[in-house]
């Protein structure tokens, strides 16, 4: 049998010293198409750990939306090269077609057809948006499932939606039509 501390790293990427990646994270990275210099975009990030994993691995111009102030201004003292803001999942404050890639490592906030609306809006031609979707997701009121999330994405204009699962997790993924996606 497994301890506690066993089990954990079997399902979270150490980044250093008390900075893990959740199985949402990982899916969200492990289904991702990233190239370097891609312009992400992190939904929720939080502290900042999937954008620290990102930074370490790749060259990429990192962007991240907090649901808190104290988490916005945390993240952007621990990455200071990433652009960091305090702002709502259906109300993001970029520029239409900015990002290459936009992840949402946790669940869909407000209003889930505005929110896929304003990252759609965001997405370059040809970009990807990975949303992470548990295997086993709890049933209740304002809890969507994984089919109407897909069914969601497409009616925001997303194409080639599909769910891929990974680890203790997944990712539902979609692209913005336009250049070929890889």
């Amino acid at each position: 049998m497994l301890s506690k501390t066993q089990a954990q790293g079997r399902f979270f990427a150490p980044l250093g010293p008390e900075k893990r990646l959740n199985a949402a994270m990982r899916a969200c990275i492990s289904w991702a198409a990233i190239e370097e210099h891609d312009k992400v975009l992190d939904m929720n990030c939080g502290g900042g750990a999937l954008l620290r994993h990102l930074d370490m691995r790749y060259r990429l111009t990192l962007c991240g939306m907090s649901e808190t102030p104290e988490s916005a201004r945390s993240a952007r003292e621990q990455l200071t090269d990433a652009d960091v803001i305090f702002a709502r999942q259906e109300d993001i404050p970029w520029r239409d077609d900015t990002f290459d890639i936009v992840m949402l490592a946790s669940a869909l906030k407000g209003d889930a057809a505005r929110v896929l609306r304003e990252v759609f809006r965001v997405l370059r031609a040809g970009g990807q948006f990975v949303m992470a979707s548990p295997l086993f997701s709890p049933r209740g009121e304002g809890v969507l499932s994984r089919r109407e999330q897909m069914r969601l994405m497409q009616d925001a204009g997303f194409g080639e939606v599909s769910f891929r699962a990974n680890g203790l997790s997944g990712a539902i993924v979609g692209w913005k039509p336009g250049r070929a996606a890889s």
